[in-house]
């Protein structure tokens, strides 16, 4: 894992977006796995920005959600309406590029398989953007004694069901679905995202190398290709 160190959200997004750019000129197909929440936020408006100056490069790019929440309400602080926002719109990706999770699906594990089938179709991930949880979560995989490979259907721990994103949701979700941990692994690099209040406990177990299921950040040192960005916390 290389580990950098940056002194605000701003030079998190500079870097990150050089990141993708330059993964992007290796493979304008670049099947991006995008996670959501205020870690990643800086990079998308970065790259909204870069896409203004220089549009060609993000016309083949293909776009893949992390995860979504179960139950809620209204659109209202879902996963997809966030990514809409914030990559998919302002890098005018094209409905054919851009891969979601349905959870209106009346079977939510068939729609587990269907996700997979789509990931095996359009992949393996050519990079995997993550945030850091919390509670060291990463997506929608919760501590746990046992992590799952693949997509699943996860229960949310209490602290996730607190995450800012449904803060005004009529219903907090208690379930959500992911990719799996062997699924974001299987991304031939990854870069996660550590920014923000709340997060020393797990910046601390992340950064000590100890690999443990009940951090499931810490499975990432069995990647031999990841970018760890971290700014102070603010």
């Amino acid at each position: 894992m290389r580990i950098l160190n940056l002194k605000d959200t701003h030079e998190l997004a500079l870097k990150a977006s050089t990141i993708v750019k330059n993964e992007l000129l290796k493979n304008p197909k670049l099947l991006l796995c995008a996670a959501t929440g205020n870690s990643p936020l800086p990079l998308y408006q970065q790259l909204a920005e870069e896409f203004k100056r220089k549009t060609i490069l993000f016309q083949q790019i293909r776009i893949l959600t992390l995860d979504e929440w179960v139950g809620l309400s209204s659109p209202v602080g879902s996963c997809d309406s966030f990514l809409q926002e914030h990559l998919v719109n302002p890098l005018k990706i094209s409905k054919d590029r851009y891969f979601s999770f349905n959870t209106s699906a009346e079977n939510l594990t068939d729609e587990c398989l269907r996700m997979q089938a789509v990931l095996k179709k359009q992949g393996p991930l050519d990079l995997c953007i993550l945030g850091l949880g919390k509670n060291g979560h990463l997506g929608f995989n919760e501590p746990t004694a046992k992590l799952e490979p693949h997509c699943h259907i996860a229960d949310l721990t209490h602290q996730s069901q607190q995450h800012s994103m449904i803060e005004y949701s009529m219903s907090k979700p208690t379930q959500g679905i992911t990719l799996g941990i062997k699924d974001i692994l299987s991304s031939k690099r990854i870069l996660l995202l550590v920014s923000g209040t709340g997060k020393e406990e797990a910046k601390k177990q992340l950064l000590s190398g100890r690999i443990s299921s009940e951090w499931p950040a810490s499975i990432l040192w069995k990647h031999k290709n990841v970018d760890c960005l971290v700014t102070p916390q603010n």
